[in-house]
């Protein structure tokens, strides 16, 4: 019998259907079994992923009905998600699957297929489940990764100047991870995310290059604007994202949006 499902045996033991959180969980596991934090946790993640477990609100659990993991199934399959192209990143993922880290691979250098110019060094964000930042950061750097946990602007382009030739790996903690697809954002959320990252000065990455990367998007992929908006607005951006749209695609009926200085800079990117 597996390690995760030894341990399922004993979650249903002592909550039955009722839900519990993640230090609920880990505490059972350390008392029944004697399980660290860092393995309680790869566990429910595990859990998680094979369905036997459902997470909804921040760390919250209830063991699973089979029904309800094929509907997601289905309710996800048509979604497109970002293609990976960097090879440094591609063995970052799998190390954080290796681990069981809840992560979301997202921004500049997963759109790195739609940049005009693709920089020298990359700078990879990966957005993790709160609580699992520091844990991710560890294995990352056990692994000879240049990485960062929740960063300024500062700290980032201090480790672009002091490690010239490595890409930086931003790591950052969020409560959800909406548009998530197996640890991979779908486009619309990567899109949102550079946006976001870039014109809040989060990280060391040109505006206008934002606009041609978006322009590039829009241009060879079926962007859904609904689904853009509403994660748009999760980062209280919508009415910034709703003017872009309007400009790339003025066939769409929306309402004016936002558009201010940082709207204009990113607008210039898109129509160079």
């Amino acid at each position: 019998m597996k390690w995760t499902s030894t341990a399922l045996d004993h979650l249903k033991a002592v909550f039955g259907q009722e839900s519990f959180t993640t230090k609920q969980a880990t505490a059972a596991l350390k008392r029944e079994m004697g399980y660290s934090h860092n393995a309680s946790y790869q566990i429910l993640h595990g859990l998680v992923r094979e369905g036997l477990l459902t997470k909804f609100g921040r760390g919250l659990y209830s063991i699973a009905e089979k029904k309800a993991v094929q509907t997601e199934a289905i309710t996800i399959s048509d979604k497109l998600i970002v293609t990976l192209t960097s090879g440094v990143l591609i063995r970052a993922e799998q190390v954080l699957k290796e681990k069981g880290v809840e992560f979301m691979i997202t921004g500049p250098s997963a759109l790195a297929g739609y940049y005009h110019l693709l920089p020298r060094r990359l700078i990879h964000l990966i957005y993790v489940i709160d609580g699992a930042g520091e844990f991710a950061s560890t294995i990352l750097k056990k692994e000879n990764f240049l990485t960062l946990l929740n960063p300024r602007r500062g700290e980032v382009e201090m480790g672009l100047e002091t490690f010239g030739d490595r890409d930086v790996f931003v790591i950052r903690e969020f409560a959800e991870l909406p548009g998530n697809i197996n640890g991979r954002a779908v486009l619309e959320k990567a899109l949102v995310d550079v946006y976001f990252e870039a014109t809040r000065r989060r990280i060391p990455f040109p505006e206008l290059e934002v606009g041609r990367i978006m322009a590039n998007a829009f241009r060879t992929e079926k962007i859904e604007i609904a689904r853009l908006l509403s994660l748009a607005a999760r980062r209280g951006v919508k009415g910034e994202i709703q003017s872009i749209v309007k400009v790339l695609v003025p066939v769409v009926p929306l309402p004016a949006g936002v558009k201010n200085e940082k709207v204009m800079q990113v607008l210039r990117g898109a129509m160079e």
